[in-house]
Formats: structure tokens, sequence, C-alpha cells
């Protein structure tokens, strides 16, 4: 029982962590906003990176493509969330059902986490070394950290 609680708590942490890990880009976007309804993407590349026309064609096709890929596993580890949630609030709670689910929910965990690899990959082939460096001072910095805004503009 009591590892089945832990499951259960881990799960619904991740849960809430996975929300929440896609912040809203407003003024100051980075790496991980990048995407459709973040206001952030190709422009905010160009703009921080100095891509030229050609790696903006190529990044606004790899983001579209990673986009449809994201979205779809996003889509399956929601509908096994809400499964484990529901399935969690029941009286009794089905133990193995509950295991079953938290194990579902970290492989897609990890294939997501393997499609934000590959992405970054594939973006950092078309940059030059130059824009690579600043695309990493980019990760490194926090959402809404007031010097690394100051660092991209």
């Amino acid at each position: 029982m009591k590892k089945s609680v832990m499951i259960v708590a881990t799960a619904l942490m991740l849960g809430f962590s996975t929300a929440s890990a896609e912040p809203m880009c407003g003024n100051s976007c980075d790496m991980r906003g990048v995407g459709r309804g973040h206001g952030c993407g190709s422009a905010m590349m160009e703009e921080r990176l100095g891509l030229n026309d050609k790696q903006i064609e190529k990044v606004e096709e790899l983001q579209s493509n990673q986009f449809r890929k994201v979205s779809a596993e996003r889509r399956k580890l929601v509908a096994l969330e809400r499964e484990l949630h529901a399935e969690s609030l029941k009286n009794p709670a089905d133990n193995k059902k509950i295991d079953q689910l938290s194990e579902q929910i970290g492989k897609h965990s990890a294939a997501l986490a393997r499609l934000k690899s590959s992405h970054m990959t594939e973006v950092a082939a078309l940059l030059t070394p130059a824009q690579l460096d600043s695309m990493r001072t980019m990760m490194d910095c926090k959402p809404g950290d007031a010097s690394c805004d100051m660092k991209h503009k």
C-alpha cells in the first residue's frame, strides 16, 4: 500500500510539473517555450540567434514536425494521467492498475524527453558555432530572469 501511495504521489507531481513545465512566453522567450501558441518560435530565434532566411525556413519546418509529434504524445500522457487520477480516487483503488498506469506515464514522459532532445539536435545542426553558443546561453536562462533578458537584447 505504501508503495502505491508513493507511486500515485510521484505520478501526480509529474502531472503537475508537466503541466507547468511549458512556460508562457511574454517578452522573454527561451528554447523551452518554443512551439505554437507560445508567441516564440522562429521569430525569437531569428532575432536572438541571427538566423538567415534558409535557417528560418528549416527551423519552422522542424518546429511544425515537432509540434505534431509532441502533441500526439502529450494527448496520450494526459489521458493516462486522467485515468490514474480517476483510479486513485476509487474506493478501493486497484493498486495493480495504478502501478501499470504509472509505468505507462513514465514511458510517455521518457518519449517526450527523447522527442525534445532529438528536436534540439536537429536545430543545433543548422546553427553556426556562434549561434550554437547563443542557443546554449538562452537554454541556461530561466524564464523571466532579468539578467538573462539583458544578455539577449
